[in-house]
């Protein structure tokens, strides 16, 4: 039985291969598929589900009913018109999804995305590296198992931390510079996550620009204000920030020499040269 079930996985897997190649070489078109015009991207932990939250409210626009499909990075193996059932519903309307794991995707799935959608608008939501760790840590050690934070050792948190999966999701610039690789700076927004409590209307409307559909003339319709954003979490121990500021020290800086102001409280103060590296 085991046998026949993993024949069956390769048997599918081998199709999915078939159909995407079949579509990336222009042997089959697109034309007839209800494909997304935007993608939010990430970043995890960074405000996408406030993000989706105002989107699904938006009357031009259509969010598929999984806030997170996850067709390019964990159903790939299943056919293209599965993907764009997702989206059949939409009409006339924007349509899109919110994947944070988009963010990370290898630049091979990439330039298959950009074949497929060449038109895509893409949106992208930083937030400072040493707070997005910490919150997809304790995600997965506490909230998702449903343990107590005290039961959690201070190995587990730091082997978290130092996890490849943590590290390059918290690389925003080789994110952003595998995804420019594809697409064109104007199809690729970026915001930050501060704005969702400094200035979430005019973070949106950001947005909603990017994706050509009208601003709204009635906000209180939108969940501005919802801290839907951050999930609930403890306190950072001290101790933990400064292993993540050690960790994160030259990534932060070149952020900031790369995005200026928006990233300037994240610059972490007094470090010796070359901490971080």
């Amino acid at each position: 039985m085991l046998v026949l079930k993993r024949c069956i996985k390769k048997l599918k897997n081998l199709a999915g291969e078939v159909d995407r190649w079949s579509y990336a070489r222009g042997l089959r078109s697109t034309h007839n598929l209800a494909l997304p015009d935007f993608l939010g991207i990430g970043a995890q932990k960074s405000g996408t589900s406030w993000l989706a939250a105002n989107l699904r409210l938006h009357p031009e626009i259509f969010l598929s009913d999984e806030k997170e499909v996850h067709y390019f990075d964990r159903d790939y193996h299943r056919s293209l018109r599965y993907y764009a059932s997702h989206f059949a519903r939409a009409g006339d309307r924007v349509k899109g999804e919110v994947t944070p794991a988009y963010a990370i995707l290898d630049p091979k799935m990439i330039r298959f995305i950009q074949k497929l959608m060449p038109d895509l608008r893409l949106i992208y939501i930083v937030r400072n590296p040493i707070d997005r760790a910490w919150s997809q840590a304790y995600m997965n050690l506490v909230s998702i198992p449903g343990r107590a934070f005290n039961e959690v050792g201070k190995d587990e948190f730091i082997n978290h931390f130092r996890s490849p999966r943590s590290v390059l999701r918290g690389d925003y610039q080789q994110c952003v510079d595998n995804w420019l690789a594809c697409f064109s700076e104007d199809q690729l927004l970026i915001e930050f996550f501060e704005d969702i409590a400094r200035q979430p209307q005019q973070l949106l409307e950001r947005v909603f620009d990017h994706l050509h559909v009208s601003r709204p003339t009635d906000w209180n319709l939108f969940p501005l204000g919802e801290k839907v954003f951050a999930g609930d979490t403890e306190p950072m121990p001290a101790e933990f920030r400064e292993i993540l500021a050690e960790m994160h020290a030259s990534e932060i800086e070149a952020l900031y020499q790369r995005f200026g102001e928006k990233t300037s409280a994240w610059r972490i103060p007094d470090r010796p040269a070359g901490a971080g590296s």
